[in-house]
């Protein structure tokens, strides 16, 4: 089957993406090798261009700094056209069987198929809407544009397929959809190699009892938790257990300042390979991976801490629960959860081995299971069969 994949960004070129994507296009990249290595013909569509525009300028100015509200021109209408004019100029090129558009519905919005076209996503871009922090301000016009352009979007695809229940729901809520025309099939880690069942049975083994290492990674502080994960991590050290706060990503100087305490390794590249093994290192020794995000649409690093037999404590926001198998893996605790009760988690299981060793052992297993690639790219083969 010959699938013409959709992107905007170009997915073999790593120097375009987007740096606050990153998550996203290495998904996108991850699915269509995943796909190729299934026997599918993967014919690539994006590399679009934005085209300059004074309106959108002129908008910009006015709905920033008039009305304070945020203004994206992503979802202007001349914009998401344009985008659409280049995907068709792109398909009218090549042979294929069905489109996949695997990033978000802009790329599709207006677009008139003559093959089936699946749209597969982490979740809707109104489900961000006054989620996340850069989509809580958002003026009337881009609001707007964003429901009108979405669901134009999914009206023209046979199969919507979305990475967790939370926004399956969302989508089958906002746009009355029939059921039958959403699928769930969750994403996997973003590792271009995950170790191996010795790897992990060795690690599980080797993991002290002297002290506990807790591990963070992420490039935003306070979306992430990272207050949490500190206070939990004095919580613990003050009840008796030692406990070290291993932190990789972006971190304020401030906060390193007043917290010397804190394990900072920088932030680190999976495309380098000494700090992909630097990485990787961190993710075998540790106990526990603790990100108490406050908002998540998704979150991959879920998935491959998994792959490394950690349990997760997080909260129960966005698509988490669609990753974590509480309290099997790990624990979705609400928001504004008190520290204690983060704390009181982890000792509990710490201080007794066996049970540890189950937990990890179920993490891993979730992982194996549903949480890679090749899994999912299976389950969404059966998808596109019947199409």
């Amino acid at each position: 089957m010959k699938l013409a994949y959709t992107t905007i960004y170009d997915v073999r070129d790593r120097r375009c993406w987007p740096s606050t994507q990153l998550g996203l296009c290495q998904a996108g990249l991850a699915i269509a090798q995943t796909l190729e290595t299934l026997g599918f013909t993967i014919e690539y569509v994006g590399g679009l261009t934005k085209p300059r525009s004074l309106i959108t300028k002129l908008k910009w100015e006015f709905y920033n700094k008039v009305q304070q509200r945020d203004y994206y021109r992503w979802a202007e209408p001349a914009i998401v056209r344009d985008y659409n004019r280049q995907v068709q100029s792109q398909l009218n090129a090549i042979d294929y069987d069905l489109i996949l558009a695997a990033e978000n519905c802009l790329p599709i919005a207006t677009l008139a198929p003559k093959t089936p076209m699946v749209l597969w996503t982490d979740a809707p871009l109104s489900a961000l809407m006054d989620y996340y922090p850069y989509m809580s301000n958002l003026c009337r016009e881009t609001r707007q544009n964003i429901y009108r352009f979405e669901k134009q979007a999914i009206n023209r695809c046979s199969k919507v397929v979305y990475a967790s229940d939370w926004a399956a729901n969302h989508a089958i809520l906002t746009y009355k959809l029939p059921s039958s025309k959403v699928a769930v099939i969750p994403w996997g880690a973003n590792w271009q190699e995950m170790p191996n069942e010795a790897e992990i049975q060795a690690a599980i083994a080797q993991r002290p009892q002297d002290i506990c290492q807790l591990l963070w990674v992420g490039v935003d502080w306070t979306r992430k938790g990272g207050d949490i994960a500190l206070a939990v991590s004095d919580w613990l050290n003050q009840n008796g257990i030692p406990t070290q706060l291993t932190v990789a990503g972006i971190v304020p100087d401030s906060i390193l300042e007043k917290n010397p305490q804190i394990r900072y390794v920088g932030y680190l590249d999976k495309d380098n390979s000494q700090q992909y093994q630097q990485l990787k290192e961190l993710f075998l020794n540790s106990h526990f991976f603790i990100l108490p995000v406050q908002a998540e649409s998704y979150g991959h690093v879920f998935c491959e801490a998994q792959g490394f037999a950690l349990p997760c404590i997080t909260h129960q926001t966005g698509g988490i629960a669609s990753i974590l198998q509480d309290p099997k893996t790990g624990w979705c605790l609400p928001i504004n959860s008190p520290i204690e009760r983060y704390g009181q988690l982890i000792l509990d299981t710490f201080k007794n081995p066996v049970q540890y060793k189950i937990i990890a052992q179920a993490a891993y297993d979730n992982y194996q299971m549903s949480l890679n690639w090749k899994t999912a790219c299976h389950s969404l083969t059966k998808i596109l069969e019947t199409l």
